[in-house]
This record gives C-alpha cells, structure tokens and sequence, in this order.
C-alpha cells in the first residue's frame, strides 16, 4: 500500500470548486461543533454549581442525620460521574472544533496560494494537543462502568424478586 499524502499535498490537488465546497462543508461542521461546545460547557457548569450545592446539603444533613447526609452523598457521586462525561464529550467537541477550524484555515491558505513545507508543519500543532486528544478518547471508554451498573441492577432485581 502506498504512502497517504499529506493532507495540504491533497488540497493543492482539488480544484477551486472542490475547495469551496470543502470549506464550507467544514465550516458547517465547526457551527455545529461550537454550538455542542457551548451546549456542553455550560451543562459542566451547572453540573459543578450543582455539585457544590449538594456538599453543602450534606454537611447540613451531616449533623442532624447521617443516613440523609449519605444519600446526598450518592447525589454527589452521580452528579460527579455526569459531569466526569461531560468533560470528557466537551474536550472532543473542542478537538473536532479545532480541527475543522484547521481545515478551513488550510483550505483558504491553499486557495490563496500559501505552500506548506514538511518541517513547518510538524510544528503547527504542538504535541501537548496529541496528548490531550488522545487522553480524552480513552478517558470516554465505559465498557467497565456499564458493566458494573449491569451488575448491581442484576442484583437489585434478584433481592426484589425473592
């Protein structure tokens, strides 16, 4: 198989047409993107509020009942888990948001006649975003959660129906 070519190799290679078609199908998708980004940041947001409300909550009920206090204890995990997801989904809205702004930035330079050189672009974008994208895509895997949950509802249903 042979070698890919670099993605500015394959955008000198399209026609205007192709190109603007290009750009604005990315600049659709960076709409999109930013709009989800927004939704999602404010959701941690309110999640985090949220979050702080119940630790108050539950030192209040911590000193008139325990048993009270440690089930605003459990609202406190679940709204922590929620907001762990959140983070997560928003840091790959932010990743596809800068990559569809990269594309459209790449599209207009190629369109305006900018040539890219192997060495110059290997430092467009630092490694600390590599890193970032790659952590956050491991970070959404839930297959041990899920799994967890599958168990406790088993057992939850076993002890109702005895």
């Amino acid at each position: 198989m042979g070698k890919v070519k670099p993605i500015y190799e394959r955008l000198e290679a399209m026609s205007k047409t192709k190109l603007d078609k290009m750009e604005y199908e990315h600049r659709q998708h960076l709409t999109r993107f930013t709009q989800a980004k927004d939704s999602k940041a404010d959701l941690v947001q309110r999640s985090d509020d949220k979050y702080q409300k119940l630790v108050e909550k539950a030192k209040k009920e911590l000193q008139q009942s325990v048993p009270l206090a440690l089930g605003t204890a459990m609202q406190m995990r679940q709204v922590r888990a929620d907001n762990l997801i959140a983070k997560s989904v928003l840091t790959l809205l932010r990743a596809n948001q800068f990559y569809h702004r990269m594309m459209i930035v790449l599209i207009q330079d190629t369109k305006a006649g900018v040539e890219y050189h192997p060495d110059r672009v290997k430092h467009l974008i630092p490694a600390e975003f590599n890193d970032m994208f790659d952590k956050s895509i491991l970070s959404t895997n839930l297959e041990g959660l899920l799994g967890e949950l599958k168990s406790e509802l088993d057992e939850a249903t076993e002890v109702n129906q005895e």
